[in-house]
């Protein structure tokens, strides 16, 4: 089993898969799924509840961070005023309490639905899914680079040639 959804991601996180559109997404979060679930070991009916729950989970916490992230894009630390630093500080900080706050409240829901050790589990399995998916990122970016080298010594072997026949 771990073989075939280790199979699934990697296929499924294709080169092509990292560009910014819905599919990319759609692709993304199925194969966090069947990691995720294969990981935490989830029965077809822990599944059915777990997933919408762990989703609203999920949701909510990128919506915390979601202030932060624009207050931070409209500021540049490096010419900031005190007012604004500290500001961004204790957003920062207010971001790390909402998260952790989310976090427990998410827990004690999810111990309704799945057991100690799959909780205990699932951090460990998002970790190791965001290990892969940049690496996986990391490696089509090493493709592409490669890629545009070959081209552009092809290109100038060719500009080369047809001086040299001229």
């Amino acid at each position: 089993m771990k073989k075939i959804v280790t199979i699934l991601i990697f296929t499924l996180l294709g080169t092509g898969v990292f560009a910014q559109n819905p599919k990319a997404k759609e692709k993304i979060e199925s194969a966090r799924i069947g990691f995720i679930t294969e990981r935490l070991g989830l029965t077809p009916a822990q599944a059915e509840r777990f997933w919408p729950l762990y989703r609203e989970y999920r949701m909510r916490n990128h919506d915390a961070a979601k202030g932060f992230r624009q207050f931070r894009t409209s500021i540049d630390p490096k010419v900031a005023s005190d007012e604004e630093s500290r500001r961004m500080v204790e957003l920062e900080l207010e971001l790390k309490q909402n998260r952790l706050n989310l976090e427990k409240e998410y827990s004690k829901k999810m111990l309704d639905v799945i057991s100690t050790q799959q909780v205990a589990s699932l951090r460990k399995a998002e970790r190791d899914f965001r290990g892969i998916l940049l690496r996986r990122l990391q490696q089509a970016r090493q493709h592409k680079v490669r890629q545009q080298r070959l081209q552009d010594r092809e290109h100038f072997r060719d500009r080369a040639r047809d001086r040299y026949r001229d």
